[in-house]
C-alpha cells in the first residue's frame, strides 16, 4: 500500500510521528483502522509514560502499548495538575484499600471467585 504525497507533507509527517513517538506506518495503521470503524479490544497491555519537559516546565501523559503504539493522554500538563491529580489517585485507592479490607502494604485485590468455594 502507498500514497503520493509531497515532499513537504511527507517531512512534516515524519515529524509529526517522531514527536508522537509512532513509526509512521504504526500511525497510518491506526488511522486507517479507526477510519473503517475497526474496533478496538476493551482492554490491551501497555504502560503509562509521563515525561517532564524541562524547556516549558511541563509534563506529557502517554500510554505506550505493547504493540508499539504510543497514544497521547495529556500534552501540556502543568505540575500543578499532576500534584492534584496525584493526590486524588491516592484517596480513591485507600477508598478502595478501606473498602476490600486491605490492611497490610503488600496486600493485592483477590477476585471474589476465587473463595467462592471455600467455606
Amino acid at each position: 500500500m502507498s500514497a503520493k504525497m509531497p515532499v513537504t507533507e511527507v517531512s512534516l509527517f515524519k515529524d509529526f510521528c517522531q514527536r508522537k513517538g509512532v513509526t509512521p506506518a504504526a500511525l497510518i495503521r491506526e488511522l486507517i483502522l479507526r477510519e473503517m470503524g475497526v474496533p478496538m479490544p476493551h482492554t490491551v497491555a501497555g504502560r503509562n509514560r509521563i515525561v517532564y519537559e524541562r524547556g516549558q516546565d511541563r509534563f506529557s501523559w502517554a500510554v505506550e502499548l505493547d504493540n508499539g503504539v504510543v497514544v497521547e493522554v495529556l500534552g501540556d500538563v502543568s505540575p500543578g495538575f499532576l500534584e492534584e491529580l496525584g493526590g486524588m489517585v491516592n484517596d480513591v485507592l485507600d477508598e478502595r484499600a478501606a473498602f476490600i479490607g486491605k490492611e497490610r502494604e503488600d496486600s493485592v485485590g483477590v477476585p471474589s471467585g476465587i473463595l467462592r468455594g471455600r467455606k
